[in-house]
């Protein structure tokens, strides 16, 4: 894994149909997603904020702007080529 966590990039485009993707989870994961050690991170403007994104390769990703954090992650079938791991409802398969 971490070979394919240093190969691992998202440009500015990947990151946008990243988000474009994906849904709000503003309770957390729970258990429909993994963890992976690999991360990206920027910074994006939105709703007239700066905030800090953290993308992990197992398709989640947090928005970070003084103490607001806003939870995401993407179970759609465009965020597969941009991740390392999509979700499978914890089935392991």
């Amino acid at each position: 894994m971490a070979a394919s966590c240093r190969a691992w990039v998202l440009d500015r485009d990947q990151v946008a149909r990243f988000f474009a993707a994906s849904q709000e989870y503003p309770d957390g994961f729970g258990d429909a997603f993994y963890s992976l050690p690999c991360t990206i991170s920027g910074e994006l403007r939105a709703q007239g904020k700066l905030w800090t994104y953290e993308i992990n390769a197992a398709a989640t990703a947090t928005w970070t702007s003084g103490q607001t954090v806003r939870r995401f992650g993407c179970a759609e079938a465009a965020c597969e080529p941009l991740v390392l791991l999509m979700p499978d409802d914890n089935s392991g398969e």
